[in-house]
């Protein structure tokens, strides 16, 4: 099965990474605009999130592929983690952190 799927997973593991960069800047550009300055999540600390909890869910990504792949596939089985549910992961846990951006609401103006 991970034969099968190595291919449509290299594509989702190229595409996926841009995809999440692009949402992060995107949201935090939303968040900027909608919510007043003195509220606002400063941009070195949105940077260091992602950084931080993209490198996390990377590693074990890249580790979570290699242990799937491994007892299946040949002597390029490390491949998988590293071009498949690494980068996958990676851009999960960058959507994430964009996402939660949402969950500052701005005050109501009476």
């Amino acid at each position: 099965m991970i034969d099968t799927l190595f291919p449509l997973g290299m594509l989702l593991g190229f595409l996926s990474p841009l995809a999440a960069i692009g949402f992060a800047v995107i949201s935090y550009s939303r968040h900027r605009n909608r919510i007043e300055p003195e509220r606002r999540v400063p941009v070195i600390g949105y940077v260091l999130g992602l950084i931080a909890c993209g490198c996390i869910a990377g590693f074990v990504g890249l580790f979570w592929g290699i242990a799937l792949a491994c007892p299946q596939s040949g002597n390029l089985c490390g491949l998988f983690g590293f071009f498949v549910t690494g980068p996958i992961l990676f851009s999960l846990a960058i959507f994430l952190v964009g996402l939660s951006l949402f969950l500052v609401r701005p005050t109501l103006k009476s």
